[in-house]
């Protein structure tokens, strides 16, 4: 029998909390700490809400010696501990002879996709995996002389590339895991490298180093289950494959791959590639999605905020919301201890995003404040309107800060007052940072709402707006301006056979949901090569 603690309460101090954790246990127990055979923690939380008194709260399953004995008298706080949830995704799925005539295509290495091609190698099917950018090997060098040097590609960079645009960020995994296949995701990450934490802390990250070499290992792994991976090239078009297959996808040196199954896993930043599945006839619809810019202060003023004097060892973070008129305010993808870092995708346009390290240690941090952008605010007939509106914008950001990729910045202050900022503005950004005026680059409505929501924040977390507080943007790229229309079985309603997943598609906002939908759609590929033993091959 094993003992589960829903609370056990571990203060705050220089000691790290896990360390203190059995003594703690077997003080609740009235126990020996050599009486506790194992231990295995299930969920860790920090409680900061009494600044004088500040607690991480784990629920822990407990191995005991002469368990029944413990839990007769404690049972007022120990429970049996349920069996541990798993999640197959191919549960259910009859395999039997399930036979494919070529290989899924999948374009992308982003989480969608990868997890698409793992839930494929998981069932003994391999696939193909297009990636214009570079393996993250290379990647890591072509980013690192566009914020040295200026020097950007347009083909691998914070955007394109192995692990997609989530490589380079926090690594924040916002997403609740009850549901069993959400816990296969993050089993699948610790797997490849991730740190186990991310398994019980109630706001896990992996932090990009840990990204990079997950993003590494999944390839590893992949390739010797016979998945082929294509870097460096770009898909650019296809056709119908007649009776040999369903389509004939094109890349960019002209090679031919026949598929029945193309997985369209591109991120929200594959402008060129939305207009070529435009101009095929593939169902896309404009949709809203949100813009602003980065907000970034020194940590320790987060921190006070925070924890008030209180010195622990975890960087401190913040989740806001407003609301201004129609118009929602919030925070977006916060980096405690993290970089800014320019995340443009297109030659001569700016957007920024924020990442971090697995130890929060850059003594910075940053996050997106957003506002909605409505289908009015940009639609004037076009699928791709919401597209050529962030366009415009990153276009303003550029040249404001300079035309060298600076990115445009102006002291928290300055911005609510409508002022241009005098002297130096302390950023991570590299390459750097030009004074300008960013509430003359964003459009009135998000300029507005933006010094509303802010005003808001600073009564939520006193000091919020400070003389170290920055603002630097844009931050254009929340999610996809566009949805890829699918039916049930997550196929095209325009083309059978093609299957859009994930952030770029429209149907996911992280790395967690974009993990999911590529888990879901590998699932669909499966049900739909087992329907068509009965319905005939090209299924729809």
């Amino acid at each position: 029998m094993t003992l589960r603690l829903h609370d056990v309460e571990v203060p705050v101090s220089e000691i790290p909390a896990n360390l203190l954790l059995n003594k703690q246990i077997a003080s609740l127990l009235e126990i020996p700490e050599s009486a506790i055979k194992r231990l295995h923690i299930n969920k860790k939380s920090l409680d900061a809400r009494r600044k004088s008194r500040i607690v991480y709260h784990y629920q822990v399953d407990v191995d005991l010696e002469d368990e029944e004995t413990i839990y007769q008298a404690k049972s007022s706080v120990a429970s049996i501990a349920d069996a541990p949830v798993t999640g197959d995704p191919l549960d259910g799925i009859q395999f039997g002879d399930v036979n494919f005539r070529h290989k899924p295509v999948i374009i992308g290495s982003g989480p969608s996709g990868i997890f698409t091609a793992l839930t494929l190698a998981h069932a003994g099917q391999s696939s193909v995996i297009v990636e214009r950018g570079e393996p993250v090997e290379q990647r890591i060098k072509t980013t690192n002389k566009l914020r040295s040097r200026g020097q950007f590609s347009a083909e691998s960079n914070y955007c394109f590339g192995e692990g997609g645009a989530g490589t380079f960020s926090d690594g924040k995994l916002t997403c609740g895991r009850n549901h069993p296949l959400i816990r296969h995701v993050f089993d699948r990450f610790v797997e490849h490298g991730a740190p186990d934490e991310i398994l019980y802390d109630a706001k896990p990250h992996i932090g990009t180093d840990y990204l990079i070499q997950v993003a590494k290992n999944m390839r590893l792994h992949l390739q010797k289950t016979g998945t082929e991976f294509k870097f460096g090239r770009r898909f650019v078009n296809f056709r119908d494959g007649g009776d040999h297959a369903r389509y004939i996808v094109i890349l960019d040196d002209g090679q031919e791959i026949p598929t029945d199954h193309l997985i369209i896993a591109i991120g929200h930043s594959a402008r060129d590639t939305y207009q070529m599945l435009l101009d095929k006839g593939l169902s896309i619809v404009p949709k809203p999605f949100a813009m602003g810019a980065r907000f970034e202060h020194p940590q320790d003023v987060v921190n006070k905020i925070q924890f008030g004097s209180c010195k622990i060892p975890a960087a401190a973070e913040y989740k806001l919301a407003a609301q201004s008129g129609d118009r929602g305010i919030w925070t977006f993808c916060m980096c405690p201890g993290g970089h800014l870092m320019p995340t443009n995708a297109q030659a001569e346009h700016l957007a920024i995003n924020g990442m971090s390290y697995h130890a929060r240690k850059s003594g910075f941090a940053n996050a997106a404040v957003v506002v909605n952008v409505l289908r009015e605010d940009f639609y004037r007939g076009h699928p791709l309107d919401g597209m050529r509106f962030q366009e415009k914008l990153e276009k303003l950001a550029f040249q404001a800060g300079g035309g060298n990729y600076n990115s445009p910045a102006q002291k928290l202050k300055d911005f609510i007052a409508g002022r241009e900022t005098k002297g130096e503005i302390k950023s991570t950004y590299k390459p750097g940072v030009t004074n300008a005026r960013l509430d003359k680059i964003m459009p009135d409505f998000i300029v507005e709402a933006l010094r509303a929501g802010v005003k808001e924040y600073d009564k939520k977390m006193r000091g919020f707006i400070c003389d170290e507080s920055a603002v630097v943007g844009i931050e254009s790229k929340t999610s996809s301006p566009i949805s890829m229309m699918r039916g049930k079985d997550l196929q095209s309603v325009s083309h059978p056979g093609i299957f859009p997943s994930g952030e770029g598609a429209g149907f996911a906002g992280g790395i967690v949901s974009a993990a999911l939908d590529g888990v879901k759609t590998g699932r669909a590929i499966f049900e739909n090569v087992i329907a068509a033993r009965t319905t005939g091959y090209l299924v729809h």
